[in-house]
């Protein structure tokens, strides 16, 4: 197949950006002709088909709402971006016209190649296929969180509560915006051109579904990853728990340090950037109960700083206290061999075994994480059967021809019409 491949980055930013270059690898290497389409940038990877890139929300090219220069050219940018990119629109017909593609695989475009894409895909007949990364269509804040706690109210398109609590960066204005494209987007039945949904979670494609999408578009295809060798005899006893993430309030990270408060046998180490506010409050209260000897931040990791760290622990902690789409450090700590930590909300209970590869506990239970650490900790036998049974999870279930042959089968527009 030849395949467009639509993200609102063509760089590393975050999970999103992971998970396209790395698909993009997947399908190249099963065959298939994959064209990047995305906006402009200079952080961008460098692509011959950069010409057929729109602008994006800023002359700097800026990806970050809070970074773009509020100039009047920039303003009617961002409006663009919100409701009708007209740029992305007439380029992506253009780059159709002259590749000719089998289908057109979407990431994000929120904010930057906006909905105007799938009606360029239905224009030019081509096949468009939707992958959510997170509830950006679902929510005006796309995480379900209003004021720190889980929201829902707006899943069915009543907006009302978002404009009550201005839940958009905390402006008026902003909130305003953002419900107006939303109902844009609705009036315009702008996601009516989408042919099918890819959604990595059975919890995310039950959102979606509340939210009106037909059943039958919808598709649950988790997200793969690499199993790493082990050592012989498997993955080492640990001697600490590890956090692994970035630090903010609905990560639970405040909670996971109340485990180490009350449990003197717990020893802690947190990743995650540590110069805001919010992580700074974090350092003081570890500070402040004097457990600094046993809690570690250690900052922001990756690559093999980041595969020590998980291969040292007796399990990886991920006590979100939000919708989580499907988190890639469940799947990252599997690979280790190591049980994974979670609390009872959105798709955990789905990727965690309670037992069998790590430990489901009551939401927000402070009392039982710190307990289950400390389990852990103390029981490496226990801790390395449980997380041999997530390992095999990987290699079995999370594996890339996994996610190959299930996304093939989507993206096919020859299979979707034996489907029908």
């Amino acid at each position: 197949m030849k395949i467009i491949l639509a993200n609102y980055r063509y760089y590393v930013s975050g999970g999103p950006e992971i998970y396209m270059f790395n698909v993009k690898r997947l399908l190249e290497d099963a065959g298939h002709t994959v064209i990047p389409f995305s906006v402009r940038s200079p952080l961008n990877e460098d692509t011959p088909y950069s010409r057929y890139f729109p602008h994006g929300k800023s002359e700097s090219g800026d990806a970050y709402f809070s970074n773009v220069k509020k100039t009047p050219k920039n303003v009617a940018r961002l409006l663009s971006c919100a409701f009708y990119n007209r740029e992305a629109y007439e380029n992506l017909r253009r780059l159709i016209r002259d590749e000719r593609p089998d289908v057109v695989y979407v990431l994000q475009q929120i904010n930057a190649l906006s909905p105007s894409i799938f009606k360029a895909c239905h224009d030019e007949g081509v096949r468009v296929v939707h992958r959510l990364s997170d509830f950006n269509i679902m929510c005006p804040r796309s995480d379900f969180l209003c004021n720190g706690e889980v929201c829902t109210a707006c899943i069915n398109g009543d907006y009302s509560k978002a404009a009550d609590m201005s839940c958009c960066h905390g402006s008026r204005a902003t909130t305003a915006v953002r419900i107006a494209s939303m109902k844009f987007h609705r009036r315009k039945r702008l996601f009516d051109y989408v042919d099918a949904f890819v959604c990595p979670s059975a919890f995310t494609a039950s959102l979606l579904e509340k939210s009106g999408v037909p059943e039958e578009k919808i598709n649950v295809v988790p997200t793969f990853t690499m199993a790493p060798s082990l050592f012989e005899d498997g993955p080492t006893a640990g001697k600490y728990s590890l956090y692994l993430g970035r630090i903010s309030p609905e990560k639970g990270v405040d909670l996971t340090v109340g485990a180490a408060m009350c449990n003197s046998g717990v020893r802690l180490k947190i990743t995650g950037r540590t110069d805001d506010e919010y992580a700074a409050s974090i350092k003081a209260a570890v500070e402040e109960a004097g457990i600094s000897d046993r809690v570690d931040f250690v900052g922001f990791v990756k690559g093999e700083e980041k595969e020590r760290l998980i291969d040292g622990a007796a399990c990886v902690l991920c006590p979100s206290t939000w919708f989580e789409n499907m988190p890639n450090t469940v799947l990252e700590a599997y690979a280790h061999g190591k049980p994974v930590v979670v609390f009872d909300i959105g798709c955990m209970p789905e990727l965690v075994e309670n037992g069998e590869t790590g430990s489901v506990l009551p939401l927000g239970d402070v009392d039982a994480l710190s307990k289950t650490i400390a389990f852990y900790l103390e029981n490496p036998d226990e801790a390395r059967r449980q997380g041999m049974n997530g390992r095999n999870k990987v290699l079995t279930k999370y594996t890339p021809q996994n996610h190959l042959e299930k996304l093939e089968a989507i993206l096919d527009p020859a299979c979707a019409k034996k489907e029908d």
